[in-house]
């Protein structure tokens, strides 16, 4: 490949036909190494080679953008020292680097005559002067969408401006380096997007105008279990589950038609016949006359992902200890019924169950009894129903049927019968007999109710009925019920207010030795003293509190108050006396012993002079953990256990000689006839000596004359407690007792 050089001697026509010629040399050399597939960089040296044989003493030189389009690299320059190319490399693009430097910023050529004066290359005349540069004329390169990568510059020996024919072979290389610079490019993105085809993990399948596959990726032969050459030729019928109806489809072609993509879900078949979800994504590749000419179709195998979906539903509308429909599925479900019912003119019942005394179970077997014995009770629910009906767990032990379809009430009292029936059973679990008898409440749709909300609510007030007439019953809702409970509801929300802006006080009621008149005790009294209803007595709010478990907290206050101010009356000199405070059965399904050494240490009252008050109701159903815990508690600490209202409950005199108390008092109710009454005199006598003989203390609650006093005293009675000594007061006026020290003499009878 030579070029002639122009003579230019000859005539300007045939020099101009010369030049045309040799420029049309440069371009069929060049697009033949482009032909040939010859490697980018013997291409980029040939054209410079070519160019050099065409313009008198210059060289030529191409220069690239490096990959952070920052810099300038040599990347051909065929005849230029090697020392020379290392200075130039590193070139940063700017407006006064150099022709090369220049085009590359500007985008545009840089004919630049005499180096050695022109500002631009003022930086670099070290370089120029070393090499004996003079001119230097740069054309930039572009590629597709008029980017530009580097430059294409023919330097002189001499100084000179380019002429015409120089300029249009510079424009002529730049743009035929530009080609196979844009070649490599679409080489480098084809073989990318070849390896992101075989490696992505989506897959994918490309279809011709006639739908039959024609390529598939690794991902397609992984998901569909069909090898390349299995499915290519075929259509993409070969895939399909089946599972999607004729209309389906059409929708899918329609879309493909008229939009060009179709985007969706869609269940197609593994080769091993496996149906499984996808998620498709189909784009038409239109042609020049606008027509498909292919589809490509990119899927995921999305089973993991609604299996996830799955779980996540489960997880949301299910319980996990008993996986029966958590509240959230039970209301959908309800109101489901509710709209169903509307419609074919028939009823439902909600039977509101909660499980009686759960709460002991919890506190002295454990919760993981308490969970087992939940587990049991939900299985038993399941096989008390129709499979239809609807079984939730609320939380705690509250469970929900809806029955769906019933004929009647009658219908509603049998499934609620068979309930009963099925939970009375006894289950064992880790060696314990465990009986689980429920309470149930049950509303009518529509009969109680036509809102959903309310069906529950109703159900939930006649539960609290079915409980108040003594438990393991059923009660159907009554309109009067809703107002008991939203009294015990307002009634539990001023608890807990009250609580927190420390409404409650203590009062103080004085206990007399019979024979002296000493003031032997003092028992603390909760009152609370209520922001709008005024001093509400505690057989309105105690229950309440023990049901909700702030008797916890509360207990916790009185104890740590009484405490307190006990302490005070014994720095003032007052020592020999007894604080006494009540004790509830639900303070000691907690650690109460722990609880009581904090308020002992942090009060400084003496543990030997402080006694608790529990009463009988603590032996029912007990499984001896209430009674251990007195034990522990008289025996670590040294505290005394009175046994109140003696009399009213169901203790035998087996269960009451193992008691670990000291006292009995004697309830009011035997104390209020006396001494009229000859049975409750006989009862109060036998309970005396009985108390007496097992060396217990009596205490008679409830003196109110006289009578009783003598009575009491000579029955041998040991201390005495009622409005005839002393109604329960504030501390300030136990504090002048104490100073008086004892009742009058002749207040009192002479036993002896």
């Amino acid at each position: 490949m030579t070029a002639t050089r122009h003579d230019h001697s000859q005539q300007p026509d045939a020099i101009a036909h010369q030049q045309m010629e040799q420029l049309l040399q440069f371009q069929r050399d060049a697009l033949e190494m482009i032909t040939l597939d010859r490697p980018t960089n013997e291409i980029l040296n040939g054209l410079c080679m070519l160019a050099e044989t065409m313009v008198d003493d210059s060289v030529a030189s191409i220069m690239l953008l490096d990959q952070s389009r920052s810099r300038l690299e040599v990347r051909a320059a065929p005849s230029i020292p090697r020392e020379a190319i290392e200075a130039l490399n590193g070139l940063q693009p700017g407006p006064d680097a150099g022709s090369c430097g220049t085009a590359v910023f500007k985008r545009e050529p840089v004919f630049i005559a005499n180096i050695l004066t022109d500002v631009r290359w003022a930086r670099y005349l070290d370089i120029a002067k070393r090499f004996d540069l003079q001119a230097c004329w740069s054309m930039p390169i572009k590629v597709a969408n008029d980017d530009v990568v580097g430059s294409f510059a023919l330097t002189s020996f001499q100084t000179r401006p380019p002429d015409p024919f120089h300029r249009r072979l510079l424009d002529t290389g730049s743009y035929l380096a530009g080609i196979v610079l844009e070649r490599d490019r679409q080489a480098q993105r084809l073989l990318t997007a070849g390896i992101a085809f075989e490696h992505m993990r989506e897959g994918v399948m490309v279809t011709d105008a006639n739908h039959r596959i024609i390529q598939v990726n690794q991902a397609f032969e992984r998901i569909t279990g069909y090898r390349a050459e299995e499915a290519i030729g075929e259509t993409p019928r070969l895939l399909n589950s089946g599972h999607q109806s004729a209309d389906f489809y059409r929708g899918f072609y329609r879309s493909l038609a008229q939009r060009g993509e179709w985007l969706g879900e869609i269940w197609n078949r593994r080769k091993n016949g496996d149906v499984y979800p996808q998620w498709l994504s189909v784009k038409a590749v239109r042609g020049p006359d606008g027509t498909a000419g292919q589809h490509v179709s990119v899927f995921a195998d999305i089973t993991d992902t609604k299996d996830s979906e799955r779980k996540l539903w489960q997880m949301a509308h299910h319980d996990a200890l008993s996986n029966l429909p958590n509240r959230l599925l039970l209301n959908a479900r309800l109101e489901h019924a509710v709209q169903r019912a509307h419609r074919t003119g028939t009823s439902v019942a909600v039977l509101f169950i909660d499980l009686d005394r759960f709460k002991n179970i919890n506190d002295t077997l454990g919760h993981q009894v308490g969970d087992e014995l939940l587990k049991d009770v939900a299985d038993r629910l399941r096989t008390s129903v129709k499979e239809d009906d609807t079984v939730a767990r609320l939380g705690g032990d509250e469970f929900v049927v809806v029955a769906e379809g019933i004929a009647d009430a009658n219908s509603a009292h049998l499934i609620a019968e068979r309930i009963i029936e099925r939970l009375s059973i006894p289950v064992e679990i880790r060696g314990k007999a465990l009986f689980a008898t429920a309470s149930i409440g049950i509303s009518l749709y529509p009969q109680d109710a036509t809102a959903p909300e309310t069906l529950l609510q109703h159900a939930d007030a006649a539960m609290y009925q079915a409980k108040a007439m003594g438990r393991n019953r059923l009660a159907f809702y009554a309109p009067e019920l809703t107002h008991a409970i939203q009294q015990r509801l307002d009634m539990e929300n001023d608890l807990r207010r009250g609580l927190a802006n420390h409404e409650f006080l203590l009062h103080y009621q004085p206990q007399f030795d019979a024979a002296d008149g000493r003031l032997v005790a003092v028992e603390a009294l909760l009152r609370w003293q209520h922001p709008k209803r005024g001093m509400v007595p505690p057989s309105e709010f105690i229950p309440i509190a023990e049901e909700t478990g702030l008797i916890i907290e509360l207990g916790a206050w009185v104890t740590e108050t009484a405490c307190t101010q006990a302490k005070a009356w014994r720095d003032a000199g007052h020592r020999d006396f007894i604080l006494a405070v009540n004790l509830s059965p639900y303070q000691l399904r907690t650690d109460c012993t722990t609880r009581l050494k904090d308020i002992f240490r942090t009060t400084g009252f003496p543990a030997e002079f402080f006694e608790f008050e529990v009463t009988e109701t603590l032996l029912v159903g007990d499984d001896g953990s209430s009674l251990r815990q007195l034990a522990d508690m008289r025996n670590e600490l040294g505290l005394r256990i009175a046994m109140d209202d003696f009399g009213t409950g169901h203790s035998s005199l087996s269960q009451l000689k193992l008691l670990p108390i000291g006292k009995l008092k004697i309830d009011r109710s035997f104390i209020n006839d006396l001494p009229e009454d000859t049975n409750d005199a006989a009862i109060v006598r036998a309970i005396i000596l009985m108390a007496h003989t097992l060396g217990l203390q009596v205490v008679a609650e409830g003196v109110e004359t006289e009578a009783q006093q003598h009575f009491l005293c000579h029955s041998n009675c040991d201390h005495l407690q009622g409005f005839l000594h002393g109604r329960p007061m504030p501390a300030a006026a136990i504090g002048d007792l104490l100073e008086r020290g004892q009742l009058p003499l002749e207040r009192l009878c002479d036993v002896k």
